[in-house]
């Protein structure tokens, strides 16, 4: 995993929130992209030129397109129906997006060896 890749979504992702023009996006709606296995492509459908994924869809990142739509549709499996009791979201698609991005960055740290 890229860190740089998955920080910048992160920060796009936040600043999307932010700007409280997407609140409109459901947790339903992430669901059904995450299904389809293509979030970043919905997310850029949806906020168009206020979210810059030219990198994360293209090949600047290597192929992170796959790597995260593999990785977020297995949190999908596994905790779809439990976001509100494990993430605190219940409202808004791009909160449940940003809080399942963060645990891509959670669950590599637990990988690393790093110090304690």
């Amino acid at each position: 995993m890229k860190v740089t890749a998955i920080t910048l979504l992160i920060l796009q992702l936040n600043s999307l929130i932010d700007s409280g023009k997407y609140n409109s996006i459901e947790i339903s709606d992430v669901h059904k992209a995450i299904k389809r296995k293509s979030l970043l492509r919905y997310l850029k459908e949806e906020c168009k030129n206020d979210i810059d994924l030219s990198g994360h869809l293209g090949k600047t990142y290597g192929d992170f397109e796959t790597y995260f739509e593999n990785a977020i549709h297995q949190i999908y499996g596994g905790y779809a129906g439990e976001e509100r009791r494990k993430w605190g979201v219940q409202n808004l698609g791009l909160c449940l997006v940003l809080a399942w991005t963060n645990e891509l960055i959670q669950q590599a740290f637990l990988d690393a060896d790093l110090p304690k």
